[in-house]
């Protein structure tokens, strides 16, 4: 019987530890921004969907980039320069006065998003073994997940309790914290042997991962109407705390990733894929007619199972699919689909619910899971069974 290639390694442990606290800095403003753009800084809703998705859009500028550069250079010494700007980025909240201001700062946060997220994924693809790729990077996904948990209800509790200026500090102090382990991992990246050449299209996207990236932007899409909009529908349907939604979510999370990644390294993500999809879209029907808490919180677990299988099966379907030294560009690439999905879909979701309101919005969000859907049976699941009968 073949031994276990061990996990849990020091490098493995560390960079989970380092976008744990990158994903608890970053949480922090989800549920409070969207409150200081129309407590303190007296715009209206629809600034809401603009102010989360020009920083998915601006990430997207970037990360084709980043994906090259990890690919070209020292992976450990990107993640470095882009957490010196991610973290400057999050002090920098302290000095917003204007919207004018805020639109600015979270162009530039995109870029540094961009840049940091894109490097701590392809460092940890790096860091697994390739027999345990789907179980470790459900685990490491775990990690994003716990944040989500953590991270709205503690930026919450604090603005509560103190003021935007308290929550704009802590925020960049967990950030400086990720730098800090990102300076201490042992991680020693192996030469990849890359091919030489000039810059072309195929230097910053990785072509073998398109559909899979196609997949995960619809499915993004629909993400951004929970993303932006998820707490005001809550409370427009008596949720009293509607935050509770992304900690059933993120619970749920953490109980499903390992499962999936475990499941698509035994049996492939066949079968895998149209339970999470499913799940999915059976998320926003209930939302659609929910009415208070129990509906509400049944969405959350739905939306944890969906995309608990889901955004992990894709990932590792996508580094599974290329040479080590491309790694970064098939993040990369995945990761511009991911963000352009939830940027579009801030503000285009948010333009279809001024026209037939948020709970319509929402069972619009269900018809439209079915596009990637079949697309991925379509076309990914029959290349993996291709693959496998050669």
């Amino acid at each position: 019987m073949q031994e276990k290639v061990p996990l849990w390694t020091k490098d493995f442990i560390l960079i989970c530890l380092a976008n744990l606290l990158i994903f608890t800095s970053f949480y922090f403003l989800l549920p409070t921004l969207p409150v200081f753009v129309t407590s303190v800084l007296q715009g209206d809703e629809s600034n809401v969907g603009y102010v989360v998705g020009v920083l998915s859009l601006t990430a997207v500028l970037v990360r084709p980039l980043s994906g090259y550069l990890l690919d070209a250079a020292s992976r450990k010494k990107i993640l470095l320069l882009a957490l010196v700007a991610f973290s400057l980025a999050m002090g920098a909240y302290y000095f917003v006065t204007s919207l004018t201001l805020l639109f600015l700062l979270r162009f530039v946060h995109g870029l540094a998003w961009g840049f940091t997220t894109t490097g701590a994924g392809t460092i940890a693809s790096d860091i697994v073994p390739p027999s345990r790729r789907g179980e470790g990077m459900g685990y490491y996904g775990l990690s994003n997940t716990l944040a989500m948990a953590v991270g709205p209800s503690l930026g919450l509790f604090i603005l509560n309790k103190t003021n935007f200026s308290t929550l704009f500090t802590a925020s960049f102090v967990i950030a400086l914290a990720a730098l800090l382990t990102i300076l201490v991992i042992p991680y020693r990246q192996e030469p990849l042997g890359k091919p030489k050449g000039k810059l072309s299209f195929t230097s910053f996207f990785e072509p073998r991962v398109f559909s899979l990236s196609l997949v995960m932007f619809f499915t993004a899409l629909v993400y951004g109407g929970i993303v932006s909009f998820i707490v005001l529908y809550g409370h427009n349907i008596g949720v009293g705390n509607p935050g509770i939604y992304f900690l059933i979510y993120a619970l749920t999370l953490l109980l499903v990733r390992p499962l999936a990644g475990k499941s698509f390294d035994k049996n492939g993500p066949g079968k895998l894929m149209a339970i999470g999809f499913i799940a999915i879209a059976l998320a926003f029907v209930v939302l659609f007619f929910a009415r208070g808490e129990l509906l509400f919180g049944a969405s959350a677990v739905a939306m944890g199972i969906g995309f608990g299988i889901v955004h992990p099966t894709a990932m590792a379907m996508a580094i599974n699919r290329v040479e080590p030294f491309r790694r970064g560009a098939a993040n990369g690439t995945i990761f511009s689909a991911f963000d352009l999905g939830i940027g579009i879909g801030s503000i285009v979701l948010g333009i279809i619910s001024e026209w037939i309101g948020l709970s319509y919005m929402y069972l619009v969000c269900a018809a439209i899971i079915i596009v990637p859907l079949v697309m991925f049976y379509l076309k990914d699941a029959r290349a993996r069974a291709a693959a496998e009968q050669g």
